[in-house]
């Protein structure tokens, strides 16, 4: 690289060079290539900080430094990048928020920041980006809210948020998108309805947060929540992933058959019945038990008293009459007297 920058650095209109082997850090000397349009280092071992000079290729519409070992933030300097169509700093270490550039990139077609280390809410200002059809912000430690500039992009078609430390409630104003990825978040609340209107959607993902309630009629992954309620037979659940969510219920391979209203209603009522009835049930049994053995002691103890009454009975009498015949005794022979 540095060859080419030392013979003509103004000249050449794109530099390719990804999926090499290369390594040390971004020269800041590409900066000076004026005319550059595309530069692609993608897949490679660069590593350092992305240089502040990048913001000097104002020409530039293509700018791939993804899957490499990149560090420090992303430089605010690439908001002058006015013409950039396609942006990827996917699969770094960049670290801090992500900067307010999406003011100025007004072309931007498809913004990649994903598998990276970005923090704190993602910029209202990406909502400028009018043109945009892919944003990736999925794999980093973003938090808050999803945007709500998400409702103003109305040419994104892929959005990917997934694997952060999002929040709050799922949007529903989100016509045009043909991919969504939420899961692995911490959103709440309810699935808006609106999303089973989605005529263009093809991929929905929200397993992994804490959503409840029911579900609309839309192919979605919505695995190990808590929803309940019927699956109603629409060919949108075909492919769909539900499993792990316990009380759904339809007529779809793997589920159980929804009751009727009335047998649901019996149903919980015998369940309630039996939650009452079993433990009052196993109390009873145990004190029966209980007064039985109580029983059966205190009748052993009565056998056990009669039966020495009679020993002390018979000796207190044998002794009764052993008394009186020697008394007799006595009596016929003065005391035993010798002259008798």
């Amino acid at each position: 690289m540095s060859n080419l920058l030392n013979k003509n650095p103004g000249s050449a209109t794109a530099l390719d060079i990804f999926h090499n082997h290369l390594n040390g850090s971004i020269l800041v000397e590409v900066g000076k290539m004026k005319s550059l349009e595309f530069l692609t280092s993608g897949s490679n071992n660069i590593s350092g900080p992305i240089p502040t000079t990048l913001g000097d290729l104002t020409k530039l519409k293509v700018l791939h430094l993804y899957s490499n070992q990149l560090s420090g933030p992303v430089p605010s300097e690439l908001g002058n990048l006015k013409n950039l169509t396609d942006l990827a700093l996917s699969g770094n270490q960049l670290s801090g928020s992500i900067p307010t550039v999406g003011r100025d990139l007004t072309e931007l077609k498809s913004l990649y920041l994903h598998s990276n280390q970005l923090v704190g809410p993602s910029p209202n200002e990406l909502g400028n980006l009018k043109n945009l059809n892919d944003l990736a912000l999925s794999h980093n430690q973003l938090s808050g809210s999803i945007p709500t500039f998400v409702d103003d992009l109305t040419e994104l078609k892929n959005l990917y948020l997934h694997f952060n430390q999002l929040a709050g409630p799922v949007p529903s104003d989100l016509t045009e998108l043909k991919s969504l990825y939420l899961h692995s978040n911490q959103l709440s609340g309810l699935i808006p309805s609106e999303l089973g209107n989605l005529e263009k959607l093809t991929d929905l993902a929200l397993s992994d947060n804490q959503l409840s309630g029911l579900i609309p009629i839309v192919d979605v992954v919505l695995s190990y929540h808590e929803l309940e309620g019927p699956i109603l037979d629409n060919k949108a659940f075909t492919n769909a992933s539900l499993e792990g969510n316990k009380g759904l219920c339809g007529n779809l391979t793997g589920f159980q058959p929804c009751e009727r209203p009335s047998s649901h209603l019996i149903g919980k009522r015998r369940k309630l019945i039996l939650i009452i009835l079993l433990p009052v049930m196993g109390v009873l049994v145990l004190l029966c038990a209980f007064l039985g053995v109580l029983f059966m002691c205190d009748k052993r103890r009565r056998a056990k008293d009669v039966e020495r009454w009679n020993d002390d009975s018979w000796l207190s009498i044998s002794m009764l009459y052993g008394k009186a015949l020697y008394r007799d005794i006595l009596n016929a022979t003065e005391e035993f007297d010798a002259t008798f």
